[in-house]
């Protein structure tokens, strides 16, 4: 009998995700410093050349390291393609596989919320599935009946719930925050720094009533509801929506996919692009929709976070075109510094901070375009989270430094959401 316990036992945590690590045998990520301009730009035109890759930092400034994923049947054509261009590379990641195996192993072993649990039981320094997420948000409003209710966004392409959290002591036409992460879906401690940051307010309540009676907090851990749960059952390196398929190849960039200056610049016609902007703005239902609610409430919203990750960034608008940026751009400087000192007095990380063409790459048709040049929402900000260019796992974070990242961030993020409940 025991045998068969252990057995069963062992089969339950093998299956509780499907073993996806071996897809990446051999993967590696090359770091690439262009020398020149013309190295620079010869990066940047290397799908032209027939090759789709995936950037993990893309190619951002002369000097500047870019990390890019190389599968094995890539291999010789990529490094071909650098030698061509007398672009030297060095290994970042010797075989993705590794790292996500290990992180599977981790996953096999969590806690999972589930329906009707307290929510003190969930456990922040461990990633979680949608099932769990939408289970602790359900928990935390019920909970916290006159602190915290669900809103309904929508539904994604597929069927899931696109859900947030509204957190803020009652009272009416209050000034509004908008926090989210997981449009990339394999970005994963994006999403568990939002769900750091629901445990916060909602459990630190005396330290956070001030604020919370100013100001209302509108939190959605994961806008790309398809996607991050397909990093979870099939691709762990899954980055776009799971619409389509459109020529054999399935997603649209939900960060490529706004309706401002869309398609203009750093986005693909490609399909099969890890960038591909979508067949028109607005293609996907999830920006769609978030973009909707953020539309309707605009009245009250004074600031927009879009989390992403990695290389620790802060950033405002506009990506659409460099040297472009909002009216009011020494306005968001200043807070942008204020921001990054709180960052960096948590755990030292020393995030860089500037306008997203400024600091990392042209980007169109992204949420903080749109939501500052059409909302009027001056306080939008993207953010790229830890870790930095210089660690070596990229989006496989380890757990451990979940709670690292996300109090750091929040630390950013309050110094925002102080200045929107002092009318700043």
């Amino acid at each position: 009998m025991n045998v068969f316990l252990v057995l069963a036992a062992f089969l339950a945590v093998s299956f509780a995700f499907p073993i996806q690590y071996e897809m990446f045998e051999g993967h590696q990520v090359l770091r690439i410093v262009p020398q020149t301009k013309e190295q620079l730009e010869h990066l940047l035109a290397i799908e032209s050349s027939g090759i789709l890759v995936d950037f993990w930092i893309e190619p951002r400034q002369v000097g500047k390291a870019a990390h890019l994923r190389v599968t094995p049947q890539q291999h010789d054509d990529v490094l071909a393609y650098l030698k061509k261009h007398e672009m030297e590379h060095t290994i970042y990641i010797e075989n993705l596989r590794t790292l996500v195996e290990r992180e599977s192993k981790e996953l096999a072993e969590r806690v999972p919320f589930n329906a009707g649990d307290d929510p003190s039981k969930i456990t922040l320094n461990q990633y979680h599935t949608l099932a769990d997420i939408l289970a602790y948000m359900n928990s935390v409003a019920t909970a916290n009946p006159t602190l915290a209710s669900i809103v309904n966004i929508g539904m994604s392409y597929q069927k899931q719930a696109l859900t947030a959290i509204k957190i803020g002591n009652p009272g009416t036409n209050k000034p509004a925050v908008w926090i989210d992460g997981g449009i990339h879906a394999r970005e994963w401690i994006t999403t568990a720094t939002v769900l750091y940051i629901i445990n916060e307010l909602t459990t630190k309540q005396s330290q956070y009533s001030k604020l919370l009676s100013t100001i209302d907090v509108y939190l959605m851990p994961v806008v790309n509801a398809d996607g991050y749960t397909y990093t979870f059952t099939n691709d762990r390196m899954w980055r776009k929506t799971r619409s389509g398929p459109r020529s054999g190849c399935y997603g649209v960039d939900p960060n490529r996919n706004w309706n401002f200056k869309w398609g203009v610049a750093g986005s693909s016609n490609n399909p099969c692009s890890e960038t591909y902007d979508g067949p028109s703005p607005f293609s996907e239902v999830e920006p769609k929709q978030v973009a909707d609610f953020l539309t309707a409430n605009k009245a009250n919203l004074k600031a927009y976070f879009n989390l992403h990750s990695y290389s620790e960034d802060w950033m405002y608008p506009f990506g659409w075109a460099a040297h472009t940026y909002p009216a009011d751009v020494n306005k968001l400087k200043a807070i942008s510094a204020q921001a990054v000192a709180a960052i960096q007095a948590v755990n030292g990380e020393k995030f860089q901070y500037g306008s997203i063409t400024d600091i990392v790459y042209p980007a169109s048709g992204s949420t903080i375009d749109f939501t500052n040049a059409v909302l009027g929402i001056d306080y939008s900000f993207g953010m790229e989270l830890r870790p930095n260019g210089d660690a070596s796992n990229g989006f496989v974070l380890p757990p451990s430094q979940i709670i690292a990242g996300a109090s750091e961030t929040w630390a950013g993020l309050q110094v925002v959401l102080n200045a929107v409940a002092n009318g700043q």
